[in-house]
């Protein structure tokens, strides 16, 4: 049987063939992705694999922990981010000595903060890993003496680059691929490009690889921009066309051809999402997928799976949300808060600072009442889905776009007032009965439209399982008409607050760089007095 070699990380576009059930054609990659898995894994057996011992372990996990509810990112990218941060901390020291044999280092932080487990990474992948290091220290080092090339740019394609590779390396994602292909090629096969851009442009088959990323996977830029970069076959060891790459590889990320596709693929992922959840849950998938009805039975089961999930992820995202602003607001409390109140008046005000700190996090939690799971239609609808996608072998069938829909001037001047109203209404209330002043106040709203942007953020993860069309009810009117200025302005907030996370920063530099630096004198100390026994 001939099928198609999965390189992990590699994008292909690839389209299938019409009179095949693409449950056949997505089993046979899936075969080949595993098939490979297995094989690499034999391969490591063989292999050495790197015992890490030593002090630390209890306080790095607990850091990590502590930094990643600052993070506030998706869990799938915890392991890349930190990562990130190793290697833009030893980046900084200018050590090619210890950036050269970083690998081991690597893996012993990583073991430590718990996201690898201890004797599970060769010392080959180890070796590789600090290989990757030097090749992208090297083009780092390069870039930042070039004035065309911002300091933001040097980060993107390089040290969030390294960070992917590496991670590649500890996880193999082959089957992700293989369903990254069977999304793009059902896409290409739905999707009425005429139809939604009037004239096909040039590299829709790119851009739509990007929106299956971003929208299905969850990935970040990093992780798109090194899947193009393999793509293109280019890497930091050749310098000018890595550029220019990487330069295209950023117009492509920012286009509204992305941006556009990205929304048609997430309002139709529905039914993907639960597929990519069966590919990532079951090894043995590829061996359901030709028999339909045991397919679609397990599909089902899938869904209701995921409904328990989300249902689970959405009470840990609200505790994790809470943790976020009340370390957030304790920050900004003793910053600005209290020598504000000690300059004015000679003392603390204790009722905003109070109501700032807990206001904030109890609004979060009120919010999860009003978050409701999807219903039995829509499991049927996302079953149905499943059987078209997978197992019809007739004509194409694009989909559609939504009705356009326009509204008058009016509806705009209506907005903008909701907005007047609802900031004016509760400002006027804090400050008539609460002692809040402009600070308190700015504060006092900076917070609870964090909060609203974080819920809104989890109230995505339950539409993106809605297959079907819902209705609102009174409670849900109410909060949407109530919470969404706050939820505008907090995201505007969090794009800002992403590029400069002051309480992530305080932390890199306050805490992390000194207890980071501090276990890694014990280990070495550690070592030396182990090698001084072995003397004896």
């Amino acid at each position: 049987m001939s099928y198609v070699r999965i390189v992990p990380g590699v994008p292909f576009f690839l389209s299938m063939k019409n009179d095949i059930p693409m449950a056949n054609q997505l089993a046979s990659s899936l075969r080949a992705a595993y098939a490979q898995q297995n094989h690499r894994a034999t391969e490591h057996t063989h292999q050495q694999t790197v015992h890490v011992v030593g002090a630390g372990a209890a306080i790095t996990a607990a850091y990590e922990q502590l930094r990643n509810a600052a993070e506030y990112t998706e869990e799938h990218l915890l392991l890349q981010r930190a990562i990130r941060r190793f290697y833009k901390r030893i980046f900084l020291l200018r050590d090619k000595k210890r950036i050269a044999s970083s690998g081991d280092e690597l893996i012993v932080e990583l073991t430590q903060a718990g996201y690898i487990a201890n004797d599970s990474i060769t010392e080959q992948t180890v070796a590789t890993i600090s290989e990757f290091a030097m090749q992208y220290y090297e083009a780092y080092l390069t870039l930042s003496k070039r004035r065309t090339v911002s300091y933001q740019q040097v980060e993107r394609w390089t040290i969030e680059l390294l960070a992917v590779e590496a991670e590649w390396l500890l996880h193999d994602t082959g089957h992700l691929q293989a369903f990254t292909q069977f999304a793009h090629s059902h896409f290409l096969s739905t999707l009425d490009f005429s139809q939604i851009f009037k004239t096909k442009p040039k590299e829709v088959e790119t851009a739509l690889y990007v929106a299956i990323h971003r929208a299905l996977l969850k990935s970040d830029d990093a992780v798109v921009r090194l899947g193009l970069l393999k793509r293109y076959q280019q890497s930091p060891e050749h310098l000018e066309p890595f550029i220019e790459t990487n330069r295209h590889i950023d117009a492509l990320l920012d286009s509204s051809t992305t941006e556009k596709l990205f929304r048609i693929v997430d309002r139709r992922g529905a039914p993907l999402r639960v597929l990519r959840h069966m590919v990532d849950n079951d090894p043995t998938l590829s061996e359901v997928l030709p028999n339909k009805d045991q397919f679609l039975t397990l599909f089902e089961k899938q869904v209701n799976e995921d409904y328990e999930a989300i249902n689970s992820r959405v009470n840990h995202g609200i505790i994790r949300s809470v943790v976020f602003l009340i370390i957030t607001k304790v920050i900004i409390g003793i910053a600005i808060e209290v020598p504000y109140d000690y300059f004015i008046h000679d003392a603390i005000i204790f009722t905003p600072l109070i109501i700032n700190l807990f206001f904030p996090p109890l609004y979060m939690i009120l919010l999860r009442a009003t978050l409701m799971l999807p219903g039995p239609a829509n499991t049927k609808r996302l079953v149905e889905q499943a059987e078209m996608m997978l197992y019809d072998t007739g004509t194409s069938r694009h989909l559609e776009r939504r009705a356009s829909q326009k509204f008058g001037a009016g509806y705009n001047v209506v907005y903008g007032a909701l907005f007047v109203a609802v900031f004016g209404t509760v400002a006027w209330v804090l400050w008539q009965f609460f002692q809040f002043e402009l600070l308190h106040l700015a504060v006092f709203f900076v917070f609870l439209s964090a909060a609203s942007f974080l819920g809104f953020r989890l109230s995505r993860l339950i539409r993106e399982m809605e297959s079907i069309d819902t209705y609102q009810n009174g409670v849900t009117i109410v909060r949407d008409f109530l919470y969404m200025p706050f939820v505008v302005v907090g995201r505007y907030i969090s794009d800002k607050y992403s590029r400069v996370n002051i309480v992530a920063l305080a932390l890199d530099m306050l805490i992390e760089l000194p207890l980071k630096t501090v276990l890694r004198l014990i280990r070495q100390w550690g070592a030396f007095i182990s090698a001084k026994k072995d003397q004896l």
